[in-house]
Formats: structure tokens, C-alpha cells, sequence
């Protein structure tokens, strides 16, 4: 007969870009991003030249410490010319797969401001 519907999952997930000052090996990149564990990490090269240099790079997951991701974009800042950091809206399906949602604001902030990143929902932060 009718099969249940199954329902996705709504709600924010921590999603941080950085782009870096220069291109960084892969090992080094991943080293760096080591900063906060237990995170994803996604590395933005191109797939069609194995070994290239990574020039940004995504990472995402639950905000379990503020305080963490705050450290992590301090010790990150000396690396990339801006990093956009915020809590961003998700839907993610029965089967797994996840949209994004649109940022609600955007607000730029100094290098110096670090201590201004609220994790307010939908708001995404500027660093540069």
C-alpha cells in the first residue's frame, strides 16, 4: 500500500571557507585544518591534476565550541586572505544528501575581530 514518508532533517550546521594566502600542498592544508578536530574538511584543488595545490578550502559540522572555532580562525587568519564562518541553515534528506540554505546576513569584520563571531543563526562572518 502507501509507504511512510520519510522526512529529512532541518537545522545549522558550523560551515567555514578559507581562502589561503597561497596555494598550500595538500598535507599541509589538511595539517593546518587539523586545528579543529572532529570536523569535515573538504579541500578545494582541481581534481584533474593529481598532487596540485590547494587554494581554499571548506570546513563543516555541529558547533559543539565557539570558543574552539574562534581559536581556530585566530590560528588560521596568518594563512588566508579572508575566512567566512557562521552557523548556515541545512536541509538534509532522508537519504543523506544536504542543501545548503541561503545566508540570512552578511557581516564583515576586521582581521582584529575574532571575538565578534557570534555563531548567530544564518549569519555569516566575514574575516579579512
Amino acid at each position: 500500500m502507501n509507504e511512510p514518508t520519510q522526512k529529512g532533517v532541518r537545522g545549522f550546521d558550523l560551515d567555514i571557507h578559507l581562502a589561503f594566502r597561497e596555494p598550500l600542498e595538500r598535507e599541509v592544508a589538511l595539517e593546518l585544518l587539523r586545528e579543529l578536530e572532529g570536523y569535515t574538511a573538504e579541500l578545494y584543488a582541481p581534481h584533474h591534476i593529481p598532487g596540485a595545490a590547494v587554494p581554499s578550502a571548506r570546513v563543516t559540522g555541529p558547533l559543539r565550541s565557539p570558543q574552539d572555532v574562534q581559536r581556530a580562525l585566530e590560528a588560521w587568519l596568518p594563512h588566508a586572505t579572508y575566512i567566512e564562518a557562521g552557523l548556515r541553515g541545512f536541509l538534509r534528506s532522508a537519504s543523506g544528501s544536504t542543501d545548503w540554505v541561503p545566508w540570512r546576513r552578511n557581516l564583515v569584520l576586521t582581521r582584529g575581530q575574532v571575538d565578534q563571531v557570534r555563531f548567530e543563526e544564518g549569519v555569516k562572518y566575514i574575516l579579512e
